[in-house]
């Protein structure tokens, strides 16, 4: 895979930049929206003219972040607040669209033998608060994620690491417990790549979260619960930015997400709707839509009523009718995958995901009802998705011994860290299967909503974690991917999920935007035209 590194002109250090407090926020886009690969889109943009250096970006978002720290338990992932994080942190490491490593704040990560690794950092980088980021500061945030009275999210991750040694100060020396041959890829794709002023981080305490300080492109100047985050160039930076100010407006609903765009109250929307992507296109508007591995899935939770049961999982799987959904709600237009990964994935192998089987579902359903296990249970979705879940409660309606409800909300993280039964998610998706099938799926993973541990799965997905071989990794894969078939922690992939951008012709000076990973905008590198 390719590496790339971006240019990071330096600028010389300016007076402290001052924020206003921004307000704790306690919503999140949950289990997913939109996601992205680089297999094309549906429409590319030209550029539109040069780029007009100043002005105010305005973006419009279906959710808010439920904080800004640097351990939401994600990473630089298409989710809720990864934007806004992605602006005041940076990165020190990214995944590009074709799973290549980007480094930015980080020059490499690099190892002799996967166990002890060696990160090195651009001289001269600097937190909006003056205090340098340098190996130190690394060394400090990933202990913070690491230290078990913190209860981080991510500790699970961090714990990984056995020592860290502060070799220069662009240098750290990393000791992992284990060997892991995709290192650069778990700090690309979990927390460990967003690094926040320790200065902050023990003056702050809980206030970090919403009132971050990072060595990013901007800093947080105000934030209104559930209707807008502004973000105000960062002149301390080493990162350019175009614009002078961002603001992230948190929109719930889709169609006034789109009317908002369509008036001119925004200059870019994101949506995971693929209907509202197609009447985008129809009104002449870009729809960078692009996908990733996985896609949209009803997962299960593996511990509870009716799905502790496989065959209460197996029934709603062979129940369900990827074509026909696409056919009811998309007008044929949605990618209906065969496989979990990407046909032109470089570890795609051809394993079928279960297949509709309108008899054996019933069969099913009908052997659960006489051992007294009639299938019943509750649809949790986020509103972005609820049309989705109407048509799998419908579809459901025409058997017997099944009952299925839907509780649509814009936020739906709350209820899975708790009780529920099914949810509609994106997750797990990705460009890389590591770390994300293992944080979803293996057992104990933090992302594990649904509690599914199998030893098989959990050994396949070590066996491609630890190989930097494409043909080994793919054999890995997979076996994993039997396993998912085999046992069914979620019925899907029912759709490939995408990930749309919607915004005018002239509105952007760059033609296509710039993303990273799987789905996640780059809003630092937006130049509006002039």
């Amino acid at each position: 895979m390719e590496q790339t590194h971006l240019t990071r002109p330096l600028r010389p250090a300016a007076r402290r930049f001052t924020r206003a407090a921004a307000i704790m926020i306690t919503s999140l886009l949950a289990a997913t929206v939109g996601l992205l690969t680089a297999c094309g889109s549906s429409s590319s943009s030209s550029p539109a003219g040069s780029p007009r250096a100043g002005g105010t970006l305005t973006v419009l978002w279906p959710a808010d972040p439920i904080d800004l720290s640097t351990d939401d338990g994600f990473g630089l992932q298409m989710i809720s607040g990864s934007i806004e994080r992605l602006a005041v942190y940076d990165a020190l490491v990214a995944l590009t669209p074709a799973d290549g490593l980007q480094y930015r704040l980080a020059t490499s990560l690099g190892s002799t033998d996967n166990l002890t690794w060696t990160l090195r950092l651009h001289d001269r980088l600097v937190f909006s608060d003056g205090t340098p980021l340098d190996a130190a500061a690394v060394r400090d945030n990933w202990n913070l994620l690491a230290d078990p009275s913190r209860k981080s999210r991510s500790a699970a991750v961090a714990q990984r690491i056995a020592s860290l040694t502060v070799v220069d100060p662009v240098t750290l020396r990393i000791t992992l417990k284990a060997p892991d041959a995709q290192f650069p890829r778990l700090v690309a794709q979990t927390p460990l790549t967003f690094i926040g002023s320790p200065t902050a981080l023990r003056a702050k305490g809980a206030g970090f979260k919403t009132a971050p300080v990072g060595a990013g492109a901007f800093t947080v100047r105000e934030w209104l619960r559930n209707d807008h985050v502004t973000l105000a160039r960062n002149p301390r930076s080493s990162a350019h930015a175009n614009v002078d100010t961002i603001v992230v407006k948190t929109v719930p609903d889709e169609t006034q997400r789109y009317n908002t765009l369509l008036a001119g109250g925004a200059d870019v929307a994101f949506s995971a709707n693929l209907r509202t992507g197609i009447t985008a296109a129809k009104a002449g508007l870009i729809n960078q839509q692009t996908f990733s591995d996985g896609g949209l899935n009803l997962l299960f939770n593996v511990t509870a009523a009716p799905f502790d049961d496989l065959r209460a999982r197996q029934a709603v799987a062979y129940a369900l009718d990827p074509k026909a959904l696409n056919a009811a709600l998309f007008d044929g237009t949605a990618k209906v995958p065969t496989s979990f990964l990407r046909e032109d994935s470089p570890l795609h192998s051809s394993v079928p995901v279960p297949g509709p089987d309108a008899a054996r579902a019933q069969a099913l359903f009908d052997e659960l009802a006489r051992a007294g296990k009639p299938v019943s249970f509750t649809i949790v979705t986020p509103l972005n998705f609820s049309n989705v879940a109407e048509w799998v409660q419908s579809r459901l309606a025409g058997f017997h011994n099944v009952r299925v409800k839907v509780d649509a909300m814009a936020q739906t993280l709350p209820v899975l860290t708790g009780a529920f039964q099914a949810t509609l998610t994106g997750t797990p998706r990705f460009v890389d299967p590591y770390p994300q099938l293992a944080l979803n799926l293996a057992t104990g993973g933090p992302s594990n909503y649904g509690k599914f541990s199998d030893p098989a799965l959990d050994a396949a997905l070590r066996d491609g974690q630890q190989s930097t071989d494409d043909g080994a990794r793919t054999r890995a894969y997979e076996a994993a991917q039997r396993v998912i078939a085999a046992k069914v922690p979620l019925a899907g992939p029912l759709y490939r999920l995408p990930s749309q951008y919607l915004h005018g012709k002239s509105t952007f000076a760059d033609g296509n935007l710039p993303i990273i990973n799987d789905g996640v905008l780059d809003i630092t590198r937006l130049s509006k035209a002039g």
